[in-house]
């Protein structure tokens, strides 16, 4: 589309299309998965790994002189295949279960955290001391969604309030199979909560239809319940 004109093309694939997400799959299996399999990882001397979904990817690697090599081979890589990394997006972080005490040797803040999938990754502690890495909704997911919910709720306020919950609860049961995993229940909470104060705030906003009281509001919610945060996966 261009000025409001559809027009066809031959090279690429629409905006948002199911079919990209697997054709960036495709390419980058070559481009990235068979060479960190076959090149990189047998020439590093420590461990490393690799997780990509897509264009989106997360390389570790045990040794920091090891990963500042791999970031520039894979610049280049990218650039043989008419690619570039997008800089706001890749950097080199220090993360794993000596980040911490390395990091305060050396006087700086915790260690930093980073983002994949919808999720910010983060180095923490079990409660026996020992580490391990933890996840959340990243923030920047978070608003994207409470804004996305908000706006299909004001923009459906006049539905019936029976059509209204059903709808929500499926968006809402779509929501916790994501990101209902471990360490995560609160924030799917806090995002069920939003969603609820949303969804009051349209209902007293429907014309000239009786207001909601919260405790009303609250009420009307045992009878039409949305659907409650869940846990769906278990990550240790």
């Amino acid at each position: 589309m261009e000025q409001g004109k559809f027009e066809p093309t031959e090279e690429g694939s629409a905006q948002g299309s199911v079919v990209s997400p697997m054709l960036a799959n495709i390419y980058m299996h070559h481009v990235l998965t068979l060479w960190f399999k076959l090149v990189v990882q047998r020439e590093m001397q420590g461990e490393c790994f690799l997780v990509n979904f897509a264009d989106d990817f997360v390389a570790g690697f045990q040794y920091k002189s090891e990963a500042e090599r791999y970031y520039k081979e894979l610049k280049e890589r990218m650039e043989k295949f008419g690619l570039e990394l997008e800089s706001s997006k890749s950097r080199l972080i220090e993360f794993g279960r000596f980040a911490e005490q390395n990091r305060r040797a050396r006087g700086e803040c915790k260690p930093e955290t980073f983002d994949f999938l919808g999720f910010t990754f983060y180095c923490s502690k079990t409660r026996k001391g020992g580490f391990v890495p933890k996840v959340q909704t990243s923030r920047k997911k978070f608003e994207l969604k409470v804004r996305a919910y908000k706006n299909w709720i004001y923009d459906n306020r006049n539905l019936p309030m029976r059509e209204i919950i059903k709808e929500l609860n499926v968006k809402l049961i779509g929501h916790y199979r994501y990101y209902g995993v471990t360490w995560n229940f609160r924030k799917i909470t806090t995002f069920l909560h939003r969603v609820q104060q949303f969804l009051f705030k349209a209902m007293n906003r429907r014309g000239c239809r009786r207001a909601y009281t919260w405790n009303g509001f609250v009420e009307m919610l045992k009878y039409y319940p949305l659907a409650k945060p869940k846990t769906y996966y278990c990550l240790y």
